[in-house]
């Protein structure tokens, strides 16, 4: 793995140490930026808008150059070189929004989504937004760094075909990038303060399907089948209590949330011979063989198999792989987070906590030493619900600790990381 051959200049150098310009400019682009992503959400891969607003202002700020990803047409890749040695580091930010279940984004928000049905409630606007005014200032300071730093606005993170497109082309690997950067909102947490994780940060996710099958019967008659609708209430309760009760929880955590039930009933007068349970698998560890004893895979199907047959019906237990765990380097940590902190003017917290959500920063992060920042963006009345929630907001003084932490983060990353 690259993260072994990562070396550290921890040495102070009068470039690790200069003062960097004042970020008002970029504290203006970085908020009109987030209005205009907030009042035109986009899904997936097709983010016309967005990116064409993108390459517009780094167009008009001139001296970057751009690398294609053929599979993924909206995001972009933008260069900076700074004309004298250093390494390459990149900095990252997702753009696309995401479809609302059921409502609308409320009507008292400002700004507020244009297109029925979409909201950005993940923060990937700001985030853009920030990586924007970052490009601003460092683009205006070339001082201020060596090397080259790779401004990488990603599509896609809320479905397939993001990081790990971006991974499979090879892009950041042609380029030579050595480390890799990234920030995401975090509701509650007071403006100013930032967040880090050693280690293992956040859980991999992986999507389940799990199929009962038995003998149909009259509703009025249920002894005479499996019974497969009180059967799969029983079986789905023992599933999500499977973390706490089937394995060592406190060394092996995992969360297994069911998010959909179907049955093969065309009848509500008959019990179904068929219940599809399908739902995500959270965890810090890979899956396994379902063949091979002590997988977590292996643990499951084998638990469901056997409780299935108690009820006189049979289980297929499927698992597919997702999005792998987040790990933040921790030696890029020991040589940048305190000293980005006091450059950004931010209250940093270094843990050992870990979350159980997922992020495909994680792709980067298994190819290149990479560091996930949480952001916070709660002031006053706003930034405290949660995301993916339509009540989601952020206050607009976050998006300025956001620039000043991605700026510090380059100085410093081009200064140390070699």
């Amino acid at each position: 793995m690259k993260r072994k051959n990562l070396v550290l200049a921890l040495a102070a150098c009068a470039l690790a140490t200069a003062p960097l310009a004042p970020a008002r400019a970029a504290d203006s682009e970085a908020l009109t930026a987030y209005t205009y992503f907030h009042r035109n959400p986009e899904l997936g891969k097709d983010l016309p808008k967005a990116h064409a607003y993108l390459m517009a202002r780094l167009r008009a700020l001139g001296g970057f150059t751009f690398v294609d990803v053929p599979a993924l047409p909206s995001a972009i890749v933008a260069v900076l070189d700074s004309g004298r040695p250093g390494p390459t580091i990149a900095l990252r930010a997702d753009m696309d929004a995401r479809p609302l279940d059921t409502g609308e984004e409320p009507a008292d928000h400002m700004p507020r989504s244009q297109i029925p049905g979409r909201m950005h409630n993940c923060g990937h606007d700001a985030h853009s937004a920030m990586l924007l005014g970052a490009a601003v200032q460092l683009r205006a300071h070339p001082e201020t760094f060596t090397g080259r730093i790779v401004f990488l606005f990603q599509s896609a993170e809320e479905v397939k075909g993001g990081a790990d497109d971006i991974v499979a082309d090879g892009v950041l690997t042609r380029l030579g990038v050595k480390a890799i950067f990234a920030q995401h909102v975090v509701p509650g947490m007071p403006v100013g303060g930032v967040s880090v994780s050693q280690g293992s940060a956040m859980a991999g996710n992986n999507t389940f399907k799990l199929t009962l099958r038995g003998t149909a019967s009259h509703a009025a008659s249920p002894y005479e089948g499996a019974d497969l609708g009180v059967t799969s209430a029983k079986i789905i309760t023992e599933l999500a209590d499977m973390p706490a009760r089937g394995w060592d929880m406190a060394n092996r955590p995992a969360v297994i949330s069911v998010t959909k039930i179907a049955t093969s009933s065309a009848s509500i007068n008959a019990t179904p011979a068929e219940v599809t349970i399908k739902g995500t698998l959270r965890a810090f560890e890979p899956l396994g063989d379902n063949a091979k004893p002590g997988t977590l895979n292996h643990l499951i199907a084998t638990r469901m198999s056997a409780l299935a047959a108690v009820y006189g019906a049979s289980a297929d237990w499927l698992a597919t792989p997702g999005t792998p765990p987040t790990i933040n380097d921790t030696n890029l940590i020991a040589a940048l987070a305190t000293d980005a902190a006091g450059e950004a003017n931010v209250n940093m917290t270094i843990s050992t906590e870990r979350f159980m959500n997922s992020e495909d920063f994680a792709y980067y992060s298994q190819i290149i030493p990479g560091v996930y920042f949480g952001l916070g963006i709660e002031k006053g009345d706003l930034g405290h619900v949660g995301v993916h929630q339509t009540g989601f907001t952020i206050h607009p003084d976050a998006l300025d600790a956001g620039v000043r932490l991605l700026v510090a983060i380059a100085h410093l990353a081009t200064a140390r990381v070699h």
